[in-house]
Protein backbone atom coordinates (compact mmCIF):
# COMPACT_ATOMS: atom_id res chain seq x y z
CA UNK A 1 0.00 0.00 0.00
CA UNK A 2 1.21 3.71 -1.17
CA UNK A 3 0.96 5.39 2.53
CA UNK A 4 1.03 8.72 3.01
CA UNK A 5 1.45 10.58 6.33
CA UNK A 6 -1.51 12.81 6.86
CA UNK A 7 0.40 15.71 8.29
CA UNK A 8 -2.67 17.38 10.10
CA UNK A 9 -2.62 13.64 12.25
CA UNK A 10 0.50 15.33 13.90
CA UNK A 11 -0.86 18.63 14.05
CA UNK A 12 1.10 19.97 17.51
CA UNK A 13 4.42 18.35 16.48
CA UNK A 14 7.24 20.32 14.05
CA UNK A 15 7.71 19.50 10.74
CA UNK A 16 11.27 17.32 11.43
CA UNK A 17 9.15 15.61 14.09
CA UNK A 18 6.52 14.36 11.20
CA UNK A 19 8.52 13.57 8.71
CA UNK A 20 11.12 11.48 11.38
CA UNK A 21 8.10 9.85 11.93
CA UNK A 22 6.85 9.17 8.60
CA UNK A 23 10.11 7.84 7.52
CA UNK A 24 10.43 5.30 10.79
CA UNK A 25 6.82 4.15 9.91
CA UNK A 26 8.53 3.24 6.64
CA UNK A 27 5.86 5.49 4.65
CA UNK A 28 6.07 6.38 1.38
CA UNK A 29 5.43 9.62 1.15
CA UNK A 30 3.61 12.80 2.94
CA UNK A 31 0.53 15.57 2.11
CA UNK A 32 1.56 18.19 3.74
CA UNK A 33 -1.83 19.98 4.92
CA UNK A 34 -1.75 23.55 4.83
CA UNK A 35 1.70 24.41 5.90
CA UNK A 36 2.67 24.07 9.46
CA UNK A 37 3.20 27.42 10.43
CA UNK A 38 6.33 27.15 8.54
CA UNK A 39 7.19 27.68 4.35
CA UNK A 40 6.63 25.39 1.10
CA UNK A 41 10.59 25.74 0.77
CA UNK A 42 11.06 24.55 3.99
CA UNK A 43 8.58 21.68 4.14
CA UNK A 44 10.30 20.66 0.84
CA UNK A 45 13.67 20.56 2.17
CA UNK A 46 12.47 18.45 5.70
CA UNK A 47 10.48 15.85 3.09
CA UNK A 48 13.72 15.45 1.47
CA UNK A 49 16.27 15.66 4.09
CA UNK A 50 14.07 12.35 5.18
CA UNK A 51 14.29 11.00 1.69
CA UNK A 52 9.98 10.96 1.90
CA UNK A 53 8.44 11.87 -1.61
CA UNK A 54 5.54 14.63 -1.16
CA UNK A 55 2.35 13.02 -2.44
CA UNK A 56 0.01 16.12 -2.38
CA UNK A 57 -0.31 19.62 -0.54
CA UNK A 58 -4.19 20.61 0.69
CA UNK A 59 -5.42 23.97 0.98
CA UNK A 60 -5.94 24.51 4.90
CA UNK A 61 -6.21 27.43 7.62
CA UNK A 62 -6.69 27.95 10.98
CA UNK A 63 -8.74 30.85 10.74
CA UNK A 64 -12.22 31.35 9.91
CA UNK A 65 -13.09 30.98 6.14
CA UNK A 66 -14.96 33.87 5.37
CA UNK A 67 -14.95 34.34 1.99
CA UNK A 68 -14.03 31.29 0.71
CA UNK A 69 -14.60 29.48 -2.01
CA UNK A 70 -14.60 33.00 -3.73
CA UNK A 71 -10.91 34.19 -2.21
CA UNK A 72 -8.82 33.35 -5.06
CA UNK A 73 -5.63 35.19 -3.54
CA UNK A 74 -5.57 31.84 -1.05
CA UNK A 75 -5.95 29.30 -3.96
CA UNK A 76 -3.32 31.03 -5.86
CA UNK A 77 -0.99 31.65 -3.19
CA UNK A 78 -1.69 27.81 -2.04
CA UNK A 79 -1.09 26.46 -5.50
CA UNK A 80 2.13 28.73 -6.07
CA UNK A 81 3.49 26.59 -2.40
CA UNK A 82 2.26 23.55 -4.20
CA UNK A 83 4.18 24.35 -7.03
CA UNK A 84 7.30 24.82 -4.73
CA UNK A 85 7.37 21.87 -2.78
CA UNK A 86 6.82 19.62 -6.18
CA UNK A 87 3.84 18.75 -5.28
CA UNK A 88 1.70 16.17 -7.64
CA UNK A 89 -1.85 17.09 -6.27
CA UNK A 90 -3.31 20.02 -4.72
CA UNK A 91 -6.45 19.34 -2.64
CA UNK A 92 -8.95 21.70 -1.58
CA UNK A 93 -11.84 20.44 -0.13
CA UNK A 94 -15.55 21.79 -0.31
CA UNK A 95 -16.37 22.69 3.45
CA UNK A 96 -19.74 24.11 3.87
CA UNK A 97 -19.47 28.23 3.38
CA UNK A 98 -20.19 30.67 6.44
CA UNK A 99 -23.29 32.21 4.85
CA UNK A 100 -24.48 28.84 3.70
CA UNK A 101 -27.96 29.34 2.32
CA UNK A 102 -28.36 25.64 1.17
CA UNK A 103 -25.90 22.88 0.10
CA UNK A 104 -27.34 23.40 -3.01
CA UNK A 105 -26.03 27.20 -3.47
CA UNK A 106 -22.94 26.16 -1.82
CA UNK A 107 -22.13 23.22 -4.91
CA UNK A 108 -22.67 26.29 -7.24
CA UNK A 109 -20.37 28.59 -5.67
CA UNK A 110 -17.91 25.32 -5.70
CA UNK A 111 -18.31 24.68 -9.42
CA UNK A 112 -17.49 28.55 -9.99
CA UNK A 113 -14.62 28.42 -7.60
CA UNK A 114 -13.15 25.13 -9.09
CA UNK A 115 -13.76 26.46 -12.64
CA UNK A 116 -11.64 28.82 -11.74
CA UNK A 117 -9.27 26.99 -9.82
CA UNK A 118 -8.17 24.49 -12.35
CA UNK A 119 -8.15 27.40 -15.12
CA UNK A 120 -4.99 28.28 -12.62
CA UNK A 121 -4.07 24.75 -12.23
CA UNK A 122 -3.75 23.35 -15.39
CA UNK A 123 -1.29 25.96 -16.23
CA UNK A 124 1.10 24.11 -13.64
CA UNK A 125 2.18 20.07 -13.27
CA UNK A 126 0.19 20.31 -10.22
CA UNK A 127 -3.32 18.12 -10.34
CA UNK A 128 -6.42 19.92 -8.74
CA UNK A 129 -8.30 17.62 -6.78
CA UNK A 130 -11.47 18.06 -4.20
CA UNK A 131 -12.47 15.79 -1.81
CA UNK A 132 -16.30 14.60 -0.42
CA UNK A 133 -16.50 16.47 2.98
CA UNK A 134 -18.31 14.66 6.05
CA UNK A 135 -20.24 17.48 8.40
CA UNK A 136 -23.74 17.93 8.87
CA UNK A 137 -24.04 20.69 6.22
CA UNK A 138 -21.21 19.70 4.04
CA UNK A 139 -22.80 20.67 0.35
CA UNK A 140 -20.48 18.04 -1.48
CA UNK A 141 -20.53 14.60 0.08
CA UNK A 142 -22.18 12.01 -2.20
CA UNK A 143 -21.25 10.30 -5.35
CA UNK A 144 -24.32 12.34 -6.84
CA UNK A 145 -23.00 15.39 -5.70
CA UNK A 146 -19.22 14.88 -6.56
CA UNK A 147 -20.39 14.10 -9.78
CA UNK A 148 -22.42 17.01 -10.12
CA UNK A 149 -19.16 19.37 -9.48
CA UNK A 150 -17.02 16.74 -11.27
CA UNK A 151 -19.10 16.84 -14.92
CA UNK A 152 -19.05 20.88 -14.32
CA UNK A 153 -15.44 21.10 -14.10
CA UNK A 154 -13.75 19.27 -16.50
CA UNK A 155 -10.51 18.02 -15.47
CA UNK A 156 -10.77 18.58 -11.88
CA UNK A 157 -10.15 15.21 -10.27
CA UNK A 158 -11.56 13.31 -6.63
CA UNK A 159 -9.54 12.16 -3.50
CA UNK A 160 -12.22 10.08 -2.21
CA UNK A 161 -12.72 9.86 1.41
CA UNK A 162 -14.37 6.35 2.80
CA UNK A 163 -15.35 7.76 5.86
CA UNK A 164 -16.38 10.64 4.86
CA UNK A 165 -18.64 9.35 1.81
CA UNK A 166 -20.18 6.84 4.82
CA UNK A 167 -21.22 9.89 6.85
CA UNK A 168 -24.12 10.09 3.94
CA UNK A 169 -24.13 6.63 2.10
CA UNK A 170 -22.77 3.09 1.88
CA UNK A 171 -18.85 4.10 0.66
CA UNK A 172 -18.31 1.26 -1.29
CA UNK A 173 -21.45 2.29 -3.66
CA UNK A 174 -20.69 5.35 -3.64
CA UNK A 175 -16.49 4.43 -5.10
CA UNK A 176 -17.91 2.44 -7.74
CA UNK A 177 -20.02 5.45 -9.09
CA UNK A 178 -17.16 7.91 -8.78
CA UNK A 179 -13.72 5.89 -9.69
CA UNK A 180 -13.01 7.24 -12.89
CA UNK A 181 -12.10 10.46 -11.29
CA UNK A 182 -9.90 9.29 -8.45
CA UNK A 183 -6.40 9.77 -7.58
CA UNK A 184 -6.07 9.71 -4.02
CA UNK A 185 -7.52 8.10 -1.05
CA UNK A 186 -8.45 9.47 2.82
CA UNK A 187 -8.95 6.32 5.25
CA UNK A 188 -10.49 6.90 8.13
CA UNK A 189 -12.55 4.76 11.00
CA UNK A 190 -15.65 5.45 12.43
CA UNK A 191 -17.35 4.38 16.01
CA UNK A 192 -21.06 4.84 14.88
CA UNK A 193 -24.29 4.68 16.96
CA UNK A 194 -28.40 4.92 16.05
CA UNK A 195 -28.94 7.54 19.31
CA UNK A 196 -27.25 10.52 20.52
CA UNK A 197 -23.78 9.97 22.60
CA UNK A 198 -21.34 12.25 24.17
CA UNK A 199 -18.50 12.58 21.76
CA UNK A 200 -20.60 11.75 18.87
CA UNK A 201 -21.60 14.08 15.83
CA UNK A 202 -25.04 14.32 14.14
CA UNK A 203 -24.23 12.87 10.77
CA UNK A 204 -26.45 13.48 7.00
CA UNK A 205 -27.11 9.60 7.28
CA UNK A 206 -29.00 10.34 10.74
CA UNK A 207 -27.02 8.28 12.18
CA UNK A 208 -24.68 9.53 15.10
CA UNK A 209 -20.14 9.13 14.62
CA UNK A 210 -16.91 9.65 16.09
CA UNK A 211 -13.74 8.57 14.66
CA UNK A 212 -11.50 6.04 16.05
CA UNK A 213 -8.27 4.95 15.94
CA UNK A 214 -8.53 3.08 12.28
CA UNK A 215 -9.24 -0.97 12.30
CA UNK A 216 -11.16 -0.40 15.88
CA UNK A 217 -14.76 1.08 14.05
CA UNK A 218 -17.32 -0.30 11.45
CA UNK A 219 -15.75 1.00 8.71
CA UNK A 220 -15.90 -1.83 5.63
CA UNK A 221 -12.17 -1.18 5.03
CA UNK A 222 -10.95 -4.72 3.76
CA UNK A 223 -14.37 -4.87 1.43
CA UNK A 224 -13.05 -1.38 -0.20
CA UNK A 225 -9.99 -2.72 -0.30
CA UNK A 226 -11.13 -5.78 -1.85
CA UNK A 227 -13.10 -3.04 -4.85
CA UNK A 228 -9.82 -1.82 -6.15
CA UNK A 229 -7.71 -2.12 -9.59
CA UNK A 230 -4.34 -3.31 -9.14
CA UNK A 231 -3.66 0.68 -10.46
CA UNK A 232 -5.90 2.09 -8.09
CA UNK A 233 -4.27 -0.12 -5.53
CA UNK A 234 -0.94 2.26 -5.79
CA UNK A 235 -2.66 5.36 -5.54
CA UNK A 236 -1.79 7.36 -2.37
CA UNK A 237 -4.02 6.76 0.45
CA UNK A 238 -3.51 9.05 3.45
CA UNK A 239 -4.42 7.10 6.93
CA UNK A 240 -6.25 9.78 8.42
CA UNK A 241 -6.03 8.39 12.32
CA UNK A 242 -4.09 8.54 15.28
CA UNK A 243 -4.04 7.69 18.90
CA UNK A 244 -7.52 9.87 19.94
CA UNK A 245 -6.47 8.28 23.63
CA UNK A 246 -3.16 10.30 23.63
CA UNK A 247 -1.77 7.35 25.37
CA UNK A 248 0.71 6.06 22.64
CA UNK A 249 3.86 7.88 21.41
CA UNK A 250 3.21 8.85 17.76
CA UNK A 251 5.80 6.08 16.49
CA UNK A 252 4.03 3.39 18.04
CA UNK A 253 0.58 4.75 17.07
CA UNK A 254 1.40 4.92 13.01
CA UNK A 255 3.63 2.01 12.99
CA UNK A 256 0.44 0.24 14.66
CA UNK A 257 -1.57 2.00 12.00
CA UNK A 258 0.61 0.99 8.83
CA UNK A 259 0.53 -2.44 9.83
CA UNK A 260 -2.99 -2.24 10.24
CA UNK A 261 -3.36 -0.64 6.63
CA UNK A 262 -1.31 -3.15 4.87
CA UNK A 263 -2.90 -5.86 6.12
CA UNK A 264 -5.87 -5.11 4.33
Amino acid sequence: MNIAMMSLMMRGHNIREIVSVASQCKMEAIDWIGLHRSTAKELKKASDDAGIKIAAHTLFRDEAVAGFPEDMDFFRKTLDDACEMEAPILMVPPFATPDQKSPADDRKRFIDFYGKAYEWSKKTPVQLTMESTGFLKSPITTAKECLEVLCAVPGLKLTFDIGNAATAEDPCESFLQVREYVVYFHFKDWHISETARPGYDLKRNGKYMTECFIGDGQMPLKKFRSLLTEKEKHLPVNPESCDYSGKMAPVAAFKEICARLRSL
